[in-house]
């Protein structure tokens, strides 16, 4: 979701999906919107995830403390990126997490403490040049728990012609790559699609976090849809 609009959010949450994910990086969704953006899609029953904006420890930490299940953090290039990303994510002695969890731990069940850890997933993204180099790396660095792959960013800085044509071979080998590094190191996978064909062949290709694009663009083509039939 790219619109802060929570009655919207909650609707999404009811309509079937297996997650929402809020785009705090490109979308018009900002840090004061996330709360009740959070609080509606979790009424609609499903986790919330949400993109950072940047790699910052407030940012991570708020969206956690206000219930956010999954965190996909934008721009890593390094194993430093990362060891940053999962530190603020994760309470000692994982990281250095603030603990202040006021909305999470009354909706979780348990001691939210022992639990966060596991129970919150951060994905870093792989969408530059840099970070293709350092993969390998990347991958291996403690408490990551997934990859996700974002194609129009990596398709400009790996200089393609094409912006985000997932049938690339550049692209294709940077999926292998992600897919075989997430086997190795029990990580989750995760690609950004805007065609329904797309993401059928990346659900088939083994990617455990499939998103489909935006509302809004969901609803452009059901505009275009409802047009062709009138």
């Amino acid at each position: 979701m790219t619109l802060p609009v929570p009655l919207l959010a909650e609707r999404m949450g009811r309509a079937g999906l297996d997650t929402v994910t809020l785009d705090l990086q490109h979308g018009y969704i900002e840090n004061g919107d996330l709360l009740g953006m959070v609080q509606a899609i979790t009424a609609g029953g499903v986790p919330a995830l949400a993109r950072l904006a940047w790699n910052r420890p407030e940012l991570i930490m708020n969206a956690l403390d206000y219930g956010v299940e999954g965190l996909i953090c934008p721009m890593i290039e390094t194993a430093d990126d990362v060891a940053a990303f999962v530190r603020a994510a994760k309470y000692p002695p994982a990281g250095n997490r603030s603990f202040g969890p006021f909305r999470a731990g009354m909706l979780h069940e348990g001691d939210y403490f022992a639990d966060a850890n596991d129970a919150t997933v951060c994905f870093a993204m792989v969408e530059t040049a840099a970070a293709v180099d350092n993969l390998t790396a990347i991958a291996a660095v403690p408490g990551l728990d997934g990859l996700y792959i974002g194609p129009w960013d990596l398709s400009v800085s790996l200089g393609l012609e094409q912006k985000g044509n997932l049938a690339d071979s550049k692209l294709k080998e940077v999926m292998d790559r992600v897919l075989a590094l997430g086997q190795e190191h029990g990580l989750f996978t995760g690609i950004f699609t805007v065609r329904p064909e797309d993401a059928r062949v990346m659900r088939e290709r083994g990617f455990d976090l499939v998103t489909w694009g935006t509302e809004a663009l969901m609803f452009e083509r059901g505009l275009g849809a409802w047009k062709v039939a009138s």
